[in-house]
């Protein structure tokens, strides 16, 4: 059920370089989402017309010190709407649209989820590492990439929570000097495909190699997909990505309401 909901700030915590950690309550909608999923947040006041999309990155109970109702989305300050964000305090209103979207599935408990972020990218992952725990998986492999130290956010809590955790930055201020295909590549060499499943998030170049490495190899692999939407629902059709169609010719998917998790081999690119 989709919901659209008034809540209020609980908190907006800075974590540096313009990323910051949300955290509102809504008891029904929390009781709703799945990770992989995401909200349309719109900030009445602001003269914003058009919510932002923001996937859910904590779900009750994923970050210990916060309430039991409360839900947490993880963004970086880019433009307008974000930066207004950024600037709200205690009890400000939100509006809420949610759950939307199709979230990841779970492995099996005799499969470990590698998770691969770029930057943001890294969003859903709190929530995810919860649910595979809860799923009896193994300890999640994360391979964390992004520019520089600065744009790696809730990096400890990912230290904490992974069972290894493998860095790259473009400048070497953090982990390899590199891409984070780099150490996932090496990783992946001489391991049976049969015990792992390869989980990406980040922006489209990195989700194109990850695709690029995970289809020909056959590796099962989930994509979440990042798009510009105006409605999150469907209708206006503004996010659609190439997929391959059941009788192999190239069709058309919707993100918001088809994804924005896909598996690999689906992606036509």
């Amino acid at each position: 059920m989709i919901l659209d909901k008034t809540v209020n700030v609980v908190a907006n915590e800075a974590l540096g370089n313009g990323n910051f950690l949300l955290t509102f309550a809504e008891e029904t909608i929390a009781g709703e989402m799945l990770p992989g999923q995401f909200f349309m947040v719109g900030m009445p006041g602001s003269g914003i017309l058009l919510r932002r999309p923001f996937s859910v990155c904590g779900l009750p109970g994923t970050f210990d010190d916060s309430p039991g109702d409360s839900l947490q989305v993880l963004y970086k300050v880019m433009g307008q709407g974000t930066q207004v964000l950024s600037g709200l305090g205690t009890g400000a209103a939100l509006t809420v649209l949610g759950p939307l979207g199709n979230g990841f599935t779970v492995p099996g408990p005799e499969v470990t989820p590698v998770f691969v972020a770029g930057g943001i990218g890294s969003a859903p992952y709190p929530a995810l590492t919860r649910a595979c725990a809860a799923a009896g998986c193994p300890d999640p492999v994360m391979f964390y990439g992004a520019r520089s130290a600065a744009d790696l956010p809730l990096l400890d809590w990912f230290d904490d929570h992974c069972g290894e955790l493998h860095t790259a930055t473009e400048d070497g201020s953090a982990g390899e000097q590199g891409l984070v295909t780099g150490p996932l590549l090496r990783w992946l060499e001489g391991r049976d495909p049969t015990t792992y499943e390869l989980i990406a998030c980040g922006p489209d170049p990195m989700l194109h190699a990850i695709r690029n490495i995970a289809v020909p190899a056959g590796l099962r692999c989930q994509l979440s997909l990042e798009a510009h939407m105006a409605c999150g629902f469907g209708v206006c059709i503004g996010c659609v990505v190439p997929t391959h169609g059941e009788d192999g010719a190239v069709d058309y998917t919707r993100i918001c309401v088809d994804g924005p998790v896909l598996p690999a081999e689906k992606l036509a690119w």
